[in-house]
C-alpha cells in the first residue's frame, strides 16, 4: 500500500493540498496531511512526516514544503516512490533574506489578519485576484495560523538547507510545476532544478501563481494523473 502523503506551504495547512488529493487518489487510499507547524527545522519537518507514515510514499509538496519533501527524500530515499513540487525552490539562503523574513516576521507579529490581507493578492495571479471567493478562502487560512507558527516557519526557512547539493542522489520521479505568474519560482528556476535530478519533469500551468494548489486545483490535478499515467505511478 502507498500512502500520498501532502505538505502544505508557509502559513498553510491540509486546505493546501484537499481538493487535489481527492481527485486525484483512487478511494482506497490513504492521504497524510503533514503537520509543518509544529517543528523548528525544515529537517524535523521532514521526519516527523516519515515517522508518521509507513511503507511507500507518494509526496505532493507546495512551496515551503517542497523543501520539506526534498529532505524526506534526502532522509529515507527508498520510501519515495514519486514526487509533486508546486511553486517549490530549493536554493540556500538569499543575501538580503535573513532581513526581508525578519520584516515579515515582524509585521505578521503585529496583525495577522493584516498581514494575511496584504500578502495574498501578491502572490496569485491576476485571474484569481478576481475571484474574491477564492481570495478569502485563502486569507481566512493565512489568518488561522497563528503567529509563532509563522515566525517559527519562516526561522527553518532561514535556517534551511540547501537543496541542491542532493537533488542528484534522488532516483525517484518528480514533477516540477508552477505558475505561469509565480515570480517566487519561475519557469526558469524549476528547469534549473531538474537539471540536477535524474528524473524530472517541468510543467507551467497558465492562470496560476504562486499559490497554484488552491489557484488551479482542476488543471493541476489534471496534469499530475497524466504525469502518474505516463510514469505507471499507481496509488495503490
Amino acid at each position: 500500500m502507498t500512502t500520498l502523503v501532502t505538505i502544505p506551504g508557509i502559513m498553510s495547512d491540509a486546505r493546501t493540498w484537499g481538493a487535489v488529493a481527492q481527485a486525484i487518489k483512487p478511494q482506497s487510499t490513504t492521504v497524510h496531511a503533514a503537520d509543518t507547524s509544529l517543528d523548528a527545522t525544515i529537517e524535523e519537518m521532514a521526519a516527523r512526516a516519515l515517522v508518521e507514515t509507513d511503507g511507500d510514499l507518494v509526496v505532493l509538496a507546495h512551496s515551503m514544503g517542497g523543501r520539506v519533501a526534498l529532505e524526506m527524500g534526502r532522509q529515507a530515499p527508498g520510501r519515495l516512490r514519486a514526487m509533486v513540487l508546486a511553486n517549490t525552490n530549493t536554493e540556500g539562503l538569499g543575501d538580503h533574506e535573513i532581513a526581508q523574513r525578519e520584516a515579515r516576521i515582524a509585521e505578521a507579529n503585529a496583525d495577522m489578519a493584516a498581514y494575511a490581507r496584504g500578502w495574498v493578492p501578491k502572490v496569485i495571479s491576476a485571474a484569481s485576484q478576481r475571484k474574491p471567493d477564492l481570495v478569502a478562502s485563502i486569507i481566512k487560512m493565512v489568518e488561522d495560523c497563528a503567529p509563532e507558527v509563522q515566525e517559527r516557519q519562516n526561522r527553518a526557512l532561514i535556517a534551511r538547507p540547501d537543496a541542491t547539493l542532493s537533488l542528484h542522489q534522488l532516483r525517484f520521479p518528480v514533477l516540477l510545476v508552477t505558475g505561469s505568474e509565480d515570480h517566487l519560482s519561475s519557469r526558469v528556476s524549476n528547469d534549473e532544478i531538474a537539471t540536477r535530478l535524474q528524473d524530472a519533469e517541468v510543467r507551467v500551468i497558465e492562470d496560476a501563481g504562486h499559490l497554484l494548489p488552491f489557484e488551479q486545483p482542476q488543471v493541476l490535478s489534471e496534469t499530475i494523473l497524466h504525469w502518474f499515467s505516463r510514469k505507471d505511478i499507481k496509488l495503490t
